[in-house]
């Protein structure tokens, strides 16, 4: 997921479908563990708190504050390491990544469901039941029904969710949509039963990973098809927390959802009796309110030009997490001069990847490579050594050389400092590079778009499953390739390597799949050069005195229910 910092944690992504395979004849009667066993990738750090030990405290509001306003509060089109991270706290799907921390929170377990699926037909139909009595947030006041959660991804379809690529296998997906008309017949929604059928296309080895992602989280039948993110009706919870409130460039209140009650120790209860979230508090900003007693917790990392100070000032209130977060520049094939592939591989020598990392504060380590570090699938490769003057010659083979060439990022520091450097390269190549910058809370969305398609992009990827498919094909198979939220931003479309990575796709998950996406994140950087990866990301945070039980999850981050406050 790109992030808001991101996916960095406002993001989009669209329009990529999987097709995993054979890994169903060995784990249909221990699917549950088999999860578990074969997830890969995410580390992070496990429980802490500004405080360790102790026993919780229910009560109290937690001063929280972002730089920008998050993307959506709609499941279906939040893609933010931000509103993740909130929405774990609010939504439910049939399935979730486990509430923990380290290798624990790549476990996939049921969530609405009462139980894992029942996989038959040779692992292309899942069969879930799904708890009774589980109600919907004020003002909606009943229960979740079984066609909810089908209208709730069906309405992916009619939103223009940058999710739907993750359910287009479903049999008669794709058919919806490109006529909204009639429902996805793949989906067989059963109230009375209280069970729902998915049926797919084929075999298809992480279907759970992306059930157990917000975009599928269970929306009352009747939810308009738009954003309603700013629509206090249409903000439903089941999860522990609820959206009181939400004024864009001012805050959001999340508080307490008189309705939950907890049908699974899956889906904590929670401590905190409310969240207000401040919007518009830059990184420097945070950390003279959390050390001045008036912050408790800030989405964003750590200022880099004060983390020295603050670790030494603060020890016990800093904790540095492990994401699989990849920071990079996109570069545009569609926009001259980035369509020619001697300007992209000269651009990847001509970066010094250490000078980019220390304007991030050091917080990272450099890298070329596609697949984060923290990953299994993760082989480093050293293609790109810094050489301007090999830059040089194939900037002047190229025929591009005077050429104009504008660099995008978010007005958030350092992401504009970091864009003057990437200007500096252009400029040393002979070209005439210029910066422009925007918001973060609409930067992503932006990028995303073919109609603004940016010739030079600031971008940072962080883990939407865990699994390193999700940072080769989801951006660099040209089949995804879409006019609004594309994750290809790239615009890389060449048809040998998305016939290897369709073949990836469709390997069971283990040490053979994990070698193909290694093999293809050396290709496509070595005789594509899309992008220039530049740094796998620490996450350094600064948290109040006061906060405890803090617990960071791969895919969702800072748990919010595990949070508490001494009084």
């Amino acid at each position: 997921m790109s992030g808001n910092d991101l996916h960095t944690k406002g993001a989009t992504r669209t329009a990529w479908s999987r097709h995993a395979g054979p890994r169903w004849t060995a784990v249909l009667a221990t699917l549950a563990a088999a999860m578990a066993l074969t997830a890969c990738g995410a580390s992070g750090g496990g429980s802490t708190s500004a405080g360790k030990g102790g026993t919780p405290v229910n009560g109290g509001t937690l001063r929280a504050a972002m730089v920008s306003d998050p993307d959506h509060l709609d499941p279906a089109l939040a893609y933010s390491t931000e509103t993740w991270e909130m929405l774990a706290s609010t939504n439910d799907g049939l399935v979730t990544f486990k509430r923990a921390s380290g290798n624990a929170g790549n476990q996939i377990v049921p969530d609405l469901a009462t139980a894992m699926p029942k996989v038959t037909d040779h692992g292309t139909t899942y069969t879930f039941h799904v708890h009774t009595g589980v109600k919907f947030s004020p003002p909606e006041n009943r229960a979740v029904e079984p066609s909810d959660i089908k209208f709730s991804i069906e309405r992916l379809f009619r939103v223009n969710s940058p999710g739907v690529g993750f359910y287009t296998d479903i049999r008669g997906a794709s058919q919806y949509e490109k006529t909204k008309q009639g429902g996805i017949s793949g989906i067989v929604a059963d109230n009375q039963t209280h069970t729902i059928v998915f049926h797919l296309v084929q075999r298809d080895g992480t279907f759970l990973e992306y059930l157990a992602m917000p975009f599928a989280d269970a929306l009352p039948a009747g939810t308009p098809d738009k954003d309603v993110s700013t629509v206090p009706r249409w903000r439903i919870a089941t999860g522990p927390y609820m959206f009181k409130s939400y004024t864009p460039q001012g805050a959001i209140t999340m508080v307490r959802n008189p309705n939950f009650h907890q049908w699974t120790p899956n889906i904590p209860n929670g401590h905190l009796d409310e969240i207000h979230v401040t919007i518009g508090v830059s990184p420097d900003q945070a950390v003279n309110e959390i050390a001045d007693g008036d912050l408790d917790y800030y989405f964003e990392a750590v200022a880099p030009d004060r983390l020295a100070a603050i670790e030494k000032q603060y020890p016990s209130q800093v904790h540095t997490y492990t994401r699989n977060a990849l920071l990079y520049f996109t570069l545009n094939g569609r926009k001259p001069p980035m369509n020619n592939v001697k300007v992209r591989q000269a651009i990847n020598y001509a970066v010094d990847r250490p000078a980019l990392v220390k304007i991030f504060g050091g917080q990272g380590t450099p890298t070329e490579n596609l697949i984060p570090s923290g990953m299994t699938a993760y082989k480093a490769h050293d293609f790109y050594p810094y050489n301007l003057a090999k830059a040089k010659r194939l900037v002047d083979q190229s025929g591009t050389k005077g050429m104009a060439v504008q660099v995008w990022a978010s007005s958030t520091d350092p992401q504009p400092e970091a864009a003057q450097y990437m200007a500096s390269v252009l400029n040393s190549l002979g070209y005439h590079a210029t910066v422009k910058t925007m918001s973060e809370g609409i930067y992503y969305d932006t990028v995303a778009n073919e109609a603004t398609d940016p010739q030079v992009s600031y971008n940072e990827w962080d883990e939407d499953f865990p699994e390193a498919e999700d940072y080769v094909d989801a951006q660099f198979n040209g089949r995804y390739i879409t006019k609004v939220g594309t994750n290809d931003n790239s615009n890389l479309n060449v048809p040998s390597l998305n016939r290897q990575m369709n073949k990836a796709r469709e390997m069971p998950i283990g040490p053979a799949r994990e070698a193909q996406w290694a093999k293809l994140d050396a290709e496509i950087m070595k005789t594509q050069a899309p992008v220039v990866p530049f740094m796998n990301r620490s996450f350094p945070k600064f948290y109040s005195s006061r906060l405890h039980g803090l617990v960071f999850n791969a895919t969702f981050y800072e748990l919010f229910p595990s949070m508490w406050l001494s009084k």
